[in-house]
């Protein structure tokens, strides 16, 4: 940092910071001025700092010099290692910190901002952000895209940053982040009508007419899908859709087996050009099930 009083103007810098020369007589002092500052490129390209004429510097000589220079900030930061955010009280020479105390309590919005960063990361994670929360977010720009009349607000990365910073929100270590609920915070971007609507036009499942309730995944690219064995989809002759039936899914269908047999968009094609194929095929390998 340069200092400007009367006719000092040098650099003052910590010793660590730089290598100095070996020629000086100064060679471990916290604190120093250097008349001398020479950038030298090494052999990989990285770049050393060379200080000569170098000179300790008493921190009661900058106080007596440029009082109104020094002053008192309390910061919080995140330990890397400990896997938590700390509180530092700094006593500060303009920028240069020549005091630092760990302790105290790490202020709130910064511990989750600091935590949000490393869970952006992927050094630190959020236990219970799992597919049922993606899957939310999907349903939700599904909507966007398929059903603007709707005027659902678009959950992108930036909209997501600022979710795992309010999950965040009075947690100060790894641990304190196992126990965060994460799905209701996700849900709670969009107030309960808007919920409501995700819920009526993108469901999480749909029903068929056995009862059986056939779990929707919906995904960044193409059209929702669902699985469903066969015999629960004898009395579905359209194709299921969402979004107000504007979009048709891809139903994957099952044997008894739970195996796949065909993968379609057009259900009612499927039932006149394929299945009395497979009828016969699947009629011989589970003789027990009903069959149409």
């Amino acid at each position: 940092m340069r200092l400007d009083g009367g006719t000092l103007r040098c650099q003052l810098v910590h010793g660590r910071r730089g290598q100095i020369a070996r020629e000086s007589a100064v060679r471990d002092a916290p604190l120093v001025v250097a008349a001398e500052i020479h950038e030298i490129e090494g052999r990989a390209g990285d770049l050393n700092v060379l200080l000569s004429l170098v000179t300790s510097v008493e921190p009661g000589w900058l106080r007596e010099l440029f009082p109104e220079d020094f002053h008192e900030r309390a910061a919080t930061l995140y330990d890397h290692e400990e896997k938590r955010v700390y509180a530092e009280r700094q006593r500060l020479f303009r920028d240069l910190p020549l005091e630092v105390k760990r302790g105290g309590q790490p202020d709130e919005s910064a511990a989750a901002a600091l935590l949000a960063a490393e869970v952006g990361k992927g050094s630190l994670k959020l236990e219970h952000w799992d597919d049922a929360v993606e899957q939310w977010i999907l349903r939700v720009n599904f909507l966007v895209t398929f059903r603007p009349d709707l005027a659902l607000p678009e959950i992108g990365d930036a909209e997501r940053q600022l979710m795992v910073e309010q999950i965040c929100l009075g947690a100060y270590s790894q641990k304190d982040l196992r126990s965060k609920s994460v799905l209701p915070v996700v849900k709670s971007w969009l107030n309960g009508a808007q919920q409501a609507l995700v819920e009526k036009y993108a469901p999480e499942r749909y029903e068929l007419p056995t009862g059986h309730r056939a779990r929707i995944t919906y995904g960044l690219d193409g059209p929702p899908a669902l699985a469903a064995k066969i015999q629960d989809l004898y009395d579905v002759k359209g194709t299921p859709a969402v979004a107000g039936g504007r979009v048709p899914m891809v139903v994957q269908i099952l044997a008894p087996s739970h195996r796949p047999v065909q993968v379609t968009q057009d259900l009612a094609a499927f039932w006149r050009d394929h299945y009395p194929r497979i009828k016969q095929e699947l009629q011989r390998k589970y003789p027990k099930h009903k069959w149409r």
